[in-house]
């Protein structure tokens, strides 16, 4: 994989969201297949099953409803951060992705210590989904504040809708230079459609990617490969201190 150094900036930041999207869609299959169907990427998802479960009295909705709570609070936290580190003239890009790593890593050790957890109302279970809300809350915060005109990276519902606007746009400005190839504005629409598709595939591309990874992985190594996603944001966050927040837009 190319080092972030030897890339332009536009490129840097379209393979991190890609990285990104990938530790969301991984993390979200893993917490799902082990933490009895918790989301903590897609938190819309566990508002759902939070509902199903209240309604069908079973235990695991407190886990789901504390997850959602720490989503939130991670991405608020996270936001101060960012702002605090600007003031200090601290690197904001890499303190905010080596907070998430730490909330990968604090998700990880829990996910894997045994006994296994076989109870959605096991202390440890939670605290661990609680854990892999706060990275996921806190990465939803990077991508909105450091990586401007990025779609977010966990969220695909709204993405799979910019993309087929994209699309419609890009038809339609293609159609219109085919009639009068000197039509400037047609032009323009076009180069920005284009852009936006492509920063959109790579972000979906990336989290499709990693929802078949994560369940392949458990599948071939059980819990041990919730490793994998803390390895890969633990690179970005070394590629973002060795390039100087070249990712950001």
């Amino acid at each position: 994989m190319k080092n972030i150094m030897h890339v332009d900036r536009k490129e840097s930041t379209r393979i991190v969201a890609a990285l990104l999207s990938f530790v969301a869609g991984y993390v979200d299959s893993y917490t799902f297949i082990v933490l009895f169907g918790l989301f903590v990427a897609n938190v819309t998802g566990s508002f759902v099953v939070a509902g199903a479960e209240i309604v069908g009295n079973h235990p695991g909705w407190i886990g789901k409803l504390l997850a959602i709570t720490a989503f939130f609070l991670a991405a608020f936290f996270t936001a101060a951060f960012i702002a605090y580190a600007r003031q200090r003239g601290w690197s904001p890009m890499v303190w905010a992705l080596g907070l998430e790593t730490l909330f990968l890593a604090a998700f990880g050790a829990l996910v894997i210590l045994e006994p296994p957890v076989t109870d959605p109302s096991a202390w440890r279970g939670i605290t661990a989904g609680l854990f892999g809300a706060m990275a996921m809350g806190a990465q939803s915060a990077v991508v909105r504040l450091l990586m401007t005109g990025v779609p977010q990276t966990n969220v695909m519902t709204g993405n799979l809708t910019e993309l087929g606007v994209a699309i419609t746009e890009l038809i339609l400005a293609r159609h219109r230079l085919a009639r009068d190839p000197t039509d400037h504005e047609s032009s323009v629409q076009c180069a920005g459609a284009r852009e936006q598709l492509y920063r959109l595939v790579y972000v979906i591309v990336g989290f499709l990617i990693g929802t078949a990874v994560g369940p392949a992985t458990y599948v071939a190594f059980g819990l041990r490969g919730v490793i994998g996603p803390i390895v890969v944001i633990g690179t970005v966050t070394l590629w973002a201190l060795q390039a100087n927040d070249v990712v950001r837009d």
